[in-house]
């Protein structure tokens, strides 16, 4: 029987793969919603503190900085998914 750590470890890393694998490959558009979210929270921003300039999103903001965290989410979860099928699979 499994216990509570190996289940979380599972269920967290399926988590961190599937999530992964949406925002890196952008599946039904989500990274180009929270990116055009984004800007459109920073343009609003900068229109209330009275700024006529362009907007200049940072980095953060960008859909290549999101595809790369969904990239990078992806073995990591892959890891997690590993190291609870290890421990499932030691005796006692």
């Amino acid at each position: 029987m499994p216990s509570l750590i190996e289940m979380v470890f599972l269920l967290f890393g399926v988590a961190a793969v599937v999530f992964g694998v949406v925002i890196a490959f952008n599946v039904r558009g989500v990274t180009t919603r929270r990116v055009e979210r984004t800007y459109r929270k920073l343009e609003l921003m900068h229109q209330a503190s009275g700024r006529l300039g362009p907007v200049s999103v940072p980095l953060f903001g960008t859909a290549g900085y999101l595809r790369f965290l969904g990239a990078v989410m992806i073995p990591f979860g892959l890891i997690m998914i590993v190291a609870s099928v290890a421990l499932m699979s030691l005796p006692g």
